[in-house]
């Protein structure tokens, strides 16, 4: 089918005048600069195995859905909703979880309960199915963790196709897609350890974007593409999590790469939802206990009102 004439005019000319609205942005500036939420997007990350690639990108989603009312719908096949939920709760909270009061566990979990849904990881998904499952539900953006646990072929021609059922998926429904993956077996041999001299010597490095298990077919079909990177065995360093953006492929609603050897480091915060150096983007937007007002105050004040009236 062919697009009728001047379907792109206005969109020329709000490009012309600066109108372009931009991604939707988490508060931290410096994430913010380079990574946007972006309808109808086919986005990937990458992470050597271990290094809380979830975990961060549930922080990303949390603070997505708090600060936009935005809705999700994750295919885990690594992690059990339980488990997602609970780390949900203790970021919104901002407290270790085993410390955290029941009855705020609950209404916690109530409240986080209407941003995401969870499908069901106890049988197997073809790539068409699991759609289906994305297009049936409210949601304004999946996550697929990770596209390896996905009944498919796992061949270039098999690549290429799940690749294209979800780029169809994404521009027909206008739902954001992000897929998990990891590194292939190169990236995690001896070639990619930090040599001695280096602050992090022995340590692995983290992947190139070619490393991408199942190739550059990836890489050419996504819109966006981000690595996730820990150095798990570091005294120190452990608890910071490297952001390195690769991709980004519409800049003018935001968004850049980031520069050689310069990730944006989130600190792990004890588990409490991730700050980037002075920034906290969970800060003003976690649980607030309810404020109990005085009964008596209010009685009070009711009887002092009523001496007014004539009767």
């Amino acid at each position: 089918m062919i697009q009728h004439k001047g379907k792109d005019l206005q969109y020329l000319e709000d490009f012309r005048e600066g109108r372009i609205k931009q991604g939707l942005d988490i508060g931290s500036p410096k994430l913010d600069k380079h990574l946007r939420f972006k309808k109808g997007q086919l986005n990937i990350f990458m992470g050597h195995d271990n290094v809380g690639k979830t975990y961060w990108f549930t922080f990303y989603a949390l603070t997505l859905s708090l600060k936009h009312d935005l809705k999700w719908c994750f295919w885990s096949g690594e992690n059990s909703s339980g488990n997602i939920m609970r780390d949900l709760i203790q970021m919104y909270v901002g407290q270790p979880y085993n410390e955290i009061p029941l009855d705020v566990i609950r209404s916690s979990y109530i409240y986080l309960e209407q941003f995401f849904d969870f499908v069901d990881n106890s049988k197997l998904y073809k790539p068409e199915d699991l759609f289906d499952v994305f297009e049936n539900t409210d949601a304004d953006a999946c996550l697929i963790d990770p596209f390896t646990g996905l009944d498919r072929d796992m061949t270039h021609a098999g690549n290429y196709k799940f690749l294209n059922q979800a780029r169809e998926f994404c521009n027909r429904t206008q739902k954001t897609v992000y897929v998990s993956s990891h590194p292939n077996s190169e990236a995690g041999r001896a070639g990619n350890i930090y040599p001695e001299g280096h602050d992090f010597a022995g340590h692995l490095k983290a992947p190139l974007k070619a490393n991408i298990e199942g190739g550059k077919s990836f890489l050419n079909r996504c819109d966006d593409m981000f690595i996730i990177h820990r150095l798990v065995s570091h005294p120190t360093m452990r608890f910071e999590t490297e952001i390195t953006i690769e991709k980004i492929k519409d800049r003018t609603t935001g968004g850049e790469c980031t520069m050689l050897d310069d990730p944006i480091l989130f600190s792990f915060n004890n588990g409490n939802g991730f700050t980037q150096g002075h920034s906290d983007p969970l800060k003003t937007l976690r649980y607030q206990a309810p404020k109990q007002t005085s009964v008596l105050n209010n009685i009070r004040k009711s009887s002092e009102s009523l001496e007014d009236f004539p009767f």
